[in-house]
């Protein structure tokens, strides 16, 4: 098992807010609706519905993540749906202060260990990628 981590994002909000918008994920939907052109095109071509949501990549196509477990106020574990191979998303929620908390995302898939060194650098972009997602969706909806 190979693990990759996002780094930690600053949000404007409690982190019991923050984990609320993962309850039903098509609150997030909604969120990347009203983000503008350009931070959609950050985000990259992804589509939430309640308990799933769906990446769509040039080099693999889409990839579907279902909700597998959700612990109150500190993470959310997405499994795959469908994949090449088994991958887990998980994005934490950590309190830094009253009215403050940070996010960050962690990519768990199982890979040969002789496949890492081209497999790795994908999966670590891929996985600061879903951190950003995460992270935009929350500053823009703060």
């Amino acid at each position: 098992m190979a693990k990759f981590t996002s780094a930690p994002a600053s949000v404007q909000m409690p982190v019991e807010v923050l984990f609320e918008k993962f309850n039903d994920l098509t609150i997030l939907q909604d969120m990347l609706d009203k983000l503008s052109e350009d931070q959609k095109a950050k985000v990259g071509d992804v589509i939430f519905e309640k308990d799933s949501l769906s990446i769509k990549t040039p080099q693999v196509g889409e990839i579907k993540f279902i909700v597998k477990e959700r612990i109150a106020p500190s993470k959310v574990v997405f499994g795959t749906a469908s994949s090449p191979v088994p991958l887990t998303l998980t994005a934490h929620f950590v309190s830094t202060g009253s009215d403050t908390s940070t996010v960050s995302a962690e990519a768990d898939v199982e890979i040969p260990a002789m496949l890492k060194p081209f497999v790795a650098p994908q999966m670590q972009k891929a996985t600061d990628q879903f951190g950003l997602l995460i992270s935009q969706l929350a500053k823009a909806n703060a």
